[in-house]
């Protein structure tokens, strides 16, 4: 902590950083104790670590179990900094009695309360969604900004996002996938946009970097569309990745391989129409390959003619979910969250792909058997096909 109080109240800030000889005046005034819990914190004055506050061993304070990082500590330092070069007035760790919680930093601009947290450390999921949802019941929007070291590149346009990275992915208003981060290390905001899973972990995004100074917090809170810089090539790759991978692993070891096998199905076989990209796939944790197979095989598979409703697509997809088959994505900061979002996405998406035809916004008609090809030479022909003809199509 940075901030703490006096038996009278008076608040005692460690910000800005005074001379260590101040500091231990200061400390010899008397005693501090924590805007939140009211326990005794003692002023930490290393030569190794920031200064700081901390409470005293075997407190039962929720604050005391997220010991902070000079990595977390800078980078909390230098974001309350930011704003202020921008002439907003941040305040530091301010406490929100009414729903005990105290934010890295609070501001106040464009007519809202802003609470700012830069959060480094693994915390559970269910605990991220309690604090978002108790600053939104006093119309306070809450930041989460996660730490730059999390963010794992495996190559141009891809990363590793573990589940705990995913709970920062949240949506602008004009339907921007975005995650924000910041790296105290180098002084750079890492801004991932237009991310599309492929596998559980990984997904294909557009990564932009920005030094602190050419970054405004206008850009942080509502981020400016950007068109997808990663095409159907690297889509394809990552696609055909994942079915060698599926197949390594072997009837054996994966229902959704059993299930294909028992449909009398290959993986290398699958049709291109399966393991496509759309809009809202973050909703869903278990990769478009397979949710959108599973689709495949319950509604379109072997069939010439009929109709198909997104009521009855969703219901099948709720069986799988509580079969275990499917899983759903934790988003707390995307609270509108639904997966048939995705679902209604992929099924309008058949419909440009001249696999499904339109009746009304929620009903279908198959409008052909589609095929699946008999051997892998042929799959990567009818591939190559699809991709130049629909490009434009999956990734506008």
């Amino acid at each position: 902590m940075l901030t703490a109080i006096r038996k009278d109240g008076t608040l005692v800030h460690l910000l800005p950083r005074r001379p260590k000889e101040l500091l231990k005046r200061e400390k010899g005034k008397g005693e501090f104790f924590c805007p939140e819990c009211k326990e005794k914190v003692i002023m930490k004055i290393g030569t190794k670590k920031m200064e700081h506050f901390a409470h005293e061993k075997g407190s039962v304070c929720a604050e005391s179990y997220e010991r902070e990082t000079d990595y977390h500590i800078n980078g909390k330092l230098q974001l309350y900094q930011w704003l202020e070069k921008q002439q907003f007035a941040p305040q530091l760790e301010p406490y929100y009695s009414s729903i005990r919680q105290r934010p890295d930093i609070g501001v106040s601009c464009f007519d809202k309360n802003f609470a700012i947290e830069f959060q480094c450390a693994v915390i559970p999921s269910e605990l991220m969604g309690k604090r978002t949802n108790q600053y939104r019941s006093k119309e306070i929007v809450p930041i989460w900004i996660l730490g730059g070291k999390n963010i794992k590149r495996k190559g141009k346009g891809k990363v590793s996002l573990s589940s705990f990275d995913y709970l920062f992915l949240t949506k602008s208003s004009s339907g921007l996938w975005y995650l924000p981060a910041y790296c105290p290390s180098s002084n750079f905001f890492i801004l991932l946009s237009n991310i599309s899973p492929v596998t559980t972990k990984n997904a294909l995004c557009d990564l932009s970097i920005f030094s602190h100074q050419c970054f405004l917090f206008q850009h942080l809170i509502a981020p400016v569309k950007r068109n997808i810089t990663y095409n159907s090539s690297a889509w394809r790759h990552e696609i055909g990745a994942q079915k060698s991978n599926l197949l390594v692993q072997g009837y054996y070891s994966s229902h959704f391989i059993k299930e294909l096998y028992l449909r009398g199905m290959n993986i290398s076989l699958l049709p291109s129409i399966i393991g496509l990209p759309v809009p809202n796939a973050p909703f869903i944790e278990t990769p478009p390959l397979i949710w959108q197979a599973y689709l495949f095989m319950d509604h379109i598979y072997k069939k010439k003619e009929g109709i198909i409703t997104l009521g009855e697509v969703y219901r099948s997809f709720v069986q799988r979910i509580n079969k275990g088959q499917i899983k759903l994505r934790s988003l707390p900061l995307v609270p509108e969250c639904t997966p048939a979002r995705p679902l209604s996405e992929y099924l309008h998406l058949l419909v440009r792909l001249k696999v499904l035809e339109g009746v009304n916004f929620n009903t279908f008609k198959i409008r052909k058997e589609v095929q699946i090809p008999e051997h892998y030479i042929k799959q990567q022909e009818q591939e190559d096909d699809f991709y130049h003809q629909f490009e434009h199509e999956l990734f506008k």
